[in-house]
């Protein structure tokens, strides 16, 4: 081969080469300037003015606080990630969804019922998620009892945005709230660290509720889905749900989740059938097993 066809096959090979690698990247850019776009056009619908879009690696953090502040709350957001696909044993390369997370974070009631109301066009209720579309999003008022801490607060939007994860790997699971709130707060206090202090005392709470107390006999995992709510539910869901996720029942917390999808009928299955699906037919064992764990860490 003379040097003149070298060359040329040389170009055609380099050309191939940057075509190959780059219009991935493009690719990636474009949607990312579309889900900005989309944002943009929901907090003009919802006419929320001051707000800033902040990006992360995983996430625009879509709020009213200073650039420092929304810096801080995508950290906490970006220890989740790792934890949440971890658990829910997606692939390193799996994509959780198109581009980033918009994490429209909006404790200010005013901002939050707008938007509710003027772009998903819904009754304010709650978070409220959709990680299906080209644009997913999550929009959360950021419900914390009492007077919150900004810590606290970010917390109950790293919980919020775990479930997200999970959300979108049970694709069409009718997750319930109890596995949701539960994945979500046990993967916050995980993500802050297993030695810090909102964990210790998450820890402590817990093993009250698993063990009991003077005068409170030991919680039951039924109370999860009974129809009326304790006052120690989201502590129950939270150290329950950590034993299936992170603790002894990690292998089968997957088949869990996809477990809540429904029968090839359409129809909802109950609680007792997700388990039996991810292998726990017994759960009155189960909840003895994580009962223990929770008391003893063993």
């Amino acid at each position: 081969m003379n040097l003149p066809t070298r060359l040329l096959v040389l170009t055609f090979a380099i050309g191939f080469v940057t075509f190959g690698t780059s219009a991935p990247a493009q690719d990636a850019k474009a949607t990312i300037a579309r889900q900005k776009e989309t944002i943009v056009a929901n907090l003009k619908k919802a006419d929320i003015t001051q707000t800033t879009i902040f990006e992360t690696d995983h996430y625009f953090i879509v709020s009213a606080l200073p650039e420092e502040k929304a810096k801080a709350l995508g950290a906490v957001l970006e220890k989740a990630v790792t934890l949440a696909r971890k658990s829910l044993q997606y692939d390193v390369k799996d994509e959780v969804w198109k581009g980033k997370l918009a994490v429209y974070y909006l404790p200010e009631g005013r901002d939050f019922k707008s938007f509710i109301r003027s772009v998903i066009m819904m009754k304010p209720e709650g978070v409220h998620y959709d990680v299906r579309s080209d644009a997913p999003f999550v929009v959360d008022p950021v419900e914390v009892p009492g007077k919150a801490t900004e810590s606290e607060m970010f917390a109950t939007t790293a919980a919020d945005v775990a479930a997200a994860y999970m959300k979108a790997r049970g694709t069409t699971a009718n997750i319930p709230d109890w596995l949701r709130i539960g994945f979500g707060k046990a993967t916050a206090l995980r993500a802050e660290g297993v030695n810090s202090t909102r964990y210790q005392n998450f820890k402590k709470q817990a093993k009250s509720v698993a063990v009991g107390s003077k005068g409170n006999p030991p919680a039951a995992i039924g109370d999860l889905w009974a129809e009326n709510r304790l006052a120690n539910t989201e502590t129950l869901a939270a150290s329950f749900v950590e034993y299936m996720a992170y603790g002894p029942g990690a292998e089968n917390f997957l088949k869990l989740v996809y477990g809540f999808r429904p029968d090839e009928n359409g129809n909802p299955v109950s609680v007792a059938q997700a388990f039996e699906a991810a292998g726990w037919k017994d759960t009155a064992a189960l909840e003895k097993a994580w009962q223990k764990w929770a008391g003893t860490g063993k």
